[in-house]
């Protein structure tokens, strides 16, 4: 019987050692460092799990100054940037550019011919023509419209080598719709370079979750409410990572006559959009796919939309259409959405 008992304490405690070791292995020693800046017209958060506070700081550093670099090559507004120089020399000449950005063009091109045209980057001279978030916004005449939606010839834009041009003085290009989401995701190679495991980006709604929490959980992303002016949440998706890009007519807009003037422009009729949806939440391995499918699923619309997101693969999407309904996509429907407001019906 003694023998018994020593065996099952001897049991025991190699137990909860194990089990203190496990969870030791876990949970690594480590400490959250986090920093906020305001790039990429907005603000910008990066918070991560590191060896030592200083380590922390010094790699987030280095993750910032690459989103900056990114910013001054790709911003249509920065003086002397790029894309700006492209814009400038329109129907004149070709501009060279660095390979990133040239890659983030190239991507953009991809994407019109993925989304059927939905998602332009030749947008630029029409956004200005709205001036939607600046200080002067503008609803601007038929004609005004249409003489810029004459130019939106996707293949206006021409790469040769290292050097592109727009063979229209009336074009412009805005990267602003891919380019935030290229800039997190070089965020996230040079987090997984430093040897970071777990972290959070947010950049203005652009989030990524890096891996799992410290405690091998993974993280739940909070989906906001589609209301102007609504701090509130929608629900929640765990995300270990993944990107989550929501793309709604609540974000950037303007108010003129009592009518609503969002910023996702269609490229199709150079309004904002007049979709039937209030968001698109897209879940995905990249936060440039985030960007994209966020947008041109809005203004695809509900049934379009669905039908799409099904034929991409590794892409999932939340929609919430103008009745306060909630559609997933069929890889979010066993556990992948947590609805958090009543408000709202999860239509199955």
């Amino acid at each position: 019987m003694k023998s018994n008992r020593k065996m099952i304490t001897a049991l025991f405690m190699i137990g909860l050692t194990l089990f203190i070791i496990t969870k030791f292995i876990n949970q690594p020693e480590g400490e959250w460092v986090e920093k906020n800046e305001f790039v990429l017209g907005t603000f910008s958060q990066i918070r991560i799990y590191a060896p030592t506070e200083a380590a922390g700081e010094a790699i987030i550093r280095k993750a910032f100054d690459r989103v900056h670099e990114i910013e001054k090559r790709m911003s249509p507004h920065i003086e002397n940037s790029q894309v700006y120089k492209i814009n400038q020399l329109a129907n004149e000449s070709f501009s060279e550019v660095t390979e990133d950005t040239l890659m983030v063009i190239q991507t953009g091109i991809d994407y019109y011919e993925l989304t059927d045209g939905l998602f332009h980057i030749g947008l630029g001279s029409l956004i200005n023509l709205w001036g939607i978030g600046t200080e002067e916004p503008y609803v601007p005449r038929q004609s005004e419209v249409d003489e810029l939606l004459e130019a939106l010839d996707i293949h206006a834009i021409l790469i040769e080598n290292s050097s592109v041009m727009i063979q229209n003085k009336h074009m412009a290009l805005d990267l602003g719709g891919i380019a935030k989401g290229y800039a997190v995701d070089e965020s996230v190679r040079i987090l997984k370079e430093e040897g970071i495991q777990s972290g959070f980006i947010n950049f203005g709604g652009d989030v990524y979750a890096l891996g799992k929490k410290p405690d091998k959980t993974p993280w739940n992303v909070g989906i906001r409410e589609p209301i102007i002016e609504s701090g509130g949440l929608l629900g929640r998706v765990p995300a270990d990572s993944l990107s989550v890009v929501t793309s709604g007519d609540y974000e950037r807009y303007f108010i003129e006559d009592e009518t609503i003037f969002h910023h996702i422009i269609d490229p199709r009729t150079g309004f904002p959009s007049e979709s039937d949806l209030k968001s698109v939440t897209i879940i995905s391995e990249t936060s440039m796919d985030g960007d994209v499918y966020s947008t041109a699923l809005f203004i695809m619309g509900l049934t379009q939309g669905l039908s799409f997101v099904e034929s991409v693969q590794g892409v999932e999407a939340v929609f919430v259409n103008h009745e306060k309904e909630i559609y997933l996509s069929s890889g979010l429907k066993d556990g992948g959405f947590e609805l958090m407001n009543e408000d709202y019906t999860l239509i199955d």
